[in-house]
């Protein structure tokens, strides 16, 4: 890929402060190309459906809330920084299968996501499942994946992708 062909970019975001260096990365990203930056988000309480705690959607208008308000203060970070063009999605379900229908419909080039600490037990990919998936990603969606390790808070883009 050409570093002229990127023009948007979709930044995965899960809202945890893990996501801090993987935001940080797809802002620089959005800069140095002068791309749209759409975040994504999605949220995932399906396993809810079997505690006691109400009715599911009662928690979905909840969370959506939250990560709308959330995303809203990353988009506002971003323009800050000087992104003219950006936006955000919140989704619900199944994050593998919400991003996977995201990036198919959208006309993104690149999708930034976080790489999944080894041994984190909240992560919903493990090291050898997000290969995988990327790779699926890359070849069925025809989107390039960039990873962002969550501990390289400073980490630059790098010059050619």
């Amino acid at each position: 890929m050409n570093e002229e062909e990127i023009r948007h970019i979709i930044c995965a975001v899960r809202g945890r402060p893990e996501s801090r260096a993987t935001v940080t990365h797809a802002i620089d990203l959005a800069l140095k190309h002068g791309a749209r930056l759409t975040f994504l988000h999605v949220m995932d309480a399906e396993f809810l459906q079997h505690a006691t705690i109400g009715p599911l959607s009662v928690i979905y208008e909840e969370l959506n809330k939250m990560g709308q308000f959330a995303m809203m203060i990353l988009c506002d970070r971003a323009t800050r920084r000087g992104v003219s063009e950006v936006g955000y999605v919140v989704m619900q379900g199944n994050i593998r299968n919400q991003i996977d229908q995201f990036v198919r419909n959208s006309p993104a080039d690149i999708i930034v996501m976080g790489k999944p600490k080894p041994k984190t037990a909240r992560s919903i990919f493990r090291e050898n499942e997000i290969r995988v998936y990327i790779h699926q990603l890359e070849e069925q969606a025809n989107i390039r994946v960039v990873q962002v390790d969550p501990d390289s808070v400073n980490q630059k883009p790098p010059d050619k992708l």
